[in-house]
């Protein structure tokens, strides 16, 4: 897309040649979230909360307002694809639904 084209113009999805660091590929593992935002940006802290242990973030994203927005929209498409193709995917029934911190 060139800086002349309309926001939203074509359909084309852009491929997005990205690296990743071997210690994030891992992942960290969180079975907890708590949402917060500010006047211009949502946080994301992920929670690994485990038995006999305070429960922990171990991983903190700030994203701008405008990206979230897109976060949500994208979750929300993936995971209604997933429960198309196997509607046993755990969860599935309450998705959009606000249960608290998760």
């Amino acid at each position: 897309m060139n800086e002349d084209e309309p926001k939203g113009a074509g359909n084309a999805r852009r491929k997005i040649d990205l690296s990743i660091d071997p210690a994030v590929a891992k992942g960290t593992y969180a079975n907890a979230t708590v949402v917060s935002h500010g006047r211009h940006e949502v946080v994301l802290d992920f929670v690994a909360a485990l038995p006999h242990h305070k429960p922990q973030v171990v991983s903190r994203v700030v994203l701008p307002t405008q990206q979230a927005h897109a976060l949500a929209r994208t979750l929300t498409r993936t995971l209604e694809r997933a429960e198309a193709q196997s509607p046993s995917v755990p969860g599935a029934a309450t998705v959009g639904e606000d249960e608290g911190p998760n």
